[in-house]
């Protein structure tokens, strides 16, 4: 087996996103938005308007450090903004929605947009959307308990009052249950980086049908979940060899397993599905949403993975295993001169490879 742990830490490093508190970019988006509101909404105050305070909260895949790079340049940035008010007050939570949407109307060119779970902010560059910000709107069960719950506002503008809802949920719960997975650093890096590769895969083989995919948080669950590391420690060198690769192989074998069947297709085939249920709350299937026939779908991409990550571990060339690396998760992932590796060329790679 060659050994490519450098090039996969060094695909980590090319790929990595760093959290709001490290990342400029990050902060200056977030900063803008909050500051408009908090102008807006001080404005519209003062002319007798009844808008509570609310308190920002970094939330999503940066903030818990599986953030990448994406692929497109279209940044996904998420806030929460935790509305200090009873969710009595707002028995339609779309309408606390409408409030930030409409305080928001014209701070870009592309405007905002009221979906089920949050309120998006959409920006361009060079003509061109570059990034967007999710914002996600929550109340309290009692704002002045010291044991008080947040729920987020679902449903989109003009729902139904059987399309819009109050969901209890936990995102401090959530972010905290994945940056502490591990107790040992260097097994949470790990966990970290095979999140963080899973999450380009996904981009990579679903970017013909990527309202199919699987969402990011749902590999970050799962992976937390079942997720083991690999690495050995040598106490008397103070060393720590990793092997991701493995790491990797041992996680998608057993997410495949995970898999149950369903039903069948009318062609015979037959129809699986995965259930990730989120740790804290709302609890519920984070892949609930994902018809079966996408669900197959992923399961069918995970086995080419599989497949791929075996055919990896054979490869006794580091030259040739990263280029099959490259097949999986993209042009980011270096590939050693040959002259780097210090190993026989082995085997030449055909243009056709093995199907992906």
């Amino acid at each position: 087996m060659a050994n490519i742990q450098t090039q996969i830490e060094q695909f980590d490093s090319n790929i990595r996103l760093k959290r709001f508190d490290e990342n400029k970019m990050l902060r200056e988006k977030r900063d803008a938005i909050l500051n408009r509101l908090r102008e807006k909404f001080a404005a519209q105050r003062r002319e007798g308007e009844d808008i509570p305070s609310f308190d920002p909260l970094n939330q999503g895949s940066y903030q818990m450090g599986t953030g990448i790079q994406p692929a497109d340049g279209d940044y996904d940035i998420d806030v929460g903004l935790r509305f200090n008010c009873s969710k009595t007050e707002y028995p339609n939570p779309v309408a606390l929605k409408i409030k930030v949407a409409d305080a928001l109307e014209g701070h870009t060119e592309i405007g905002t947009d009221i979906r089920r779970s949050c309120v998006t902010v959409y920006y361009k560059l060079d003509g061109e959307q570059a990034y967007h910000v999710d914002l996600a709107v929550y109340t309290y069960d009692d704002p002045e308990s010291p044991d008080r719950k947040l729920f987020l506002a679902k449903g989109k503008r003009n729902a139904a009052e059987n399309d819009r809802s109050w969901e209890e949920s936990d995102p401090i719960g959530l972010g905290k249950w994945v940056e502490n997975r591990f107790s040992m650093d260097d097994e949470q890096q790990q966990f970290l980086r095979v999140i963080r590769a899973l999450k380009r895969w996904k981009t990579e083989k679903f970017k013909t049908d990527g309202n199919n995919a699987p969402s990011g948080i749902g590999l970050t669950v799962a992976a937390g979940m079942w997720f083991s590391p690999r690495l050995t420690r040598d106490d008397f060198a103070k060393k720590t060899t990793f092997n991701d690769l493995e790491a990797m192989q041992a996680f998608v074998m057993l997410l495949i397993n995970r898999f149950q069947q369903v039903g069948s297709k009318e062609d015979g085939s037959q129809l699986y599905r995965l259930s990730v249920n989120v740790p804290v709350a709302p609890r519920k299937d984070i892949f609930t949403r994902m018809t079966d026939g996408q669900m197959t779908t992923f399961r069918e991409r995970l086995m080419q993975l599989r497949d791929r990550l075996a055919e990896v571990a054979k490869e006794s060339d580091p030259v040739v295993a990263c280029k099959l690396m490259r097949k999986e998760f993209g042009e980011e992932f270096p590939v050693p001169d040959k002259d780097d590796t210090g190993q026989p060329r082995g085997r030449a790679i055909s243009s056709g490879g093995v199907s992906a």
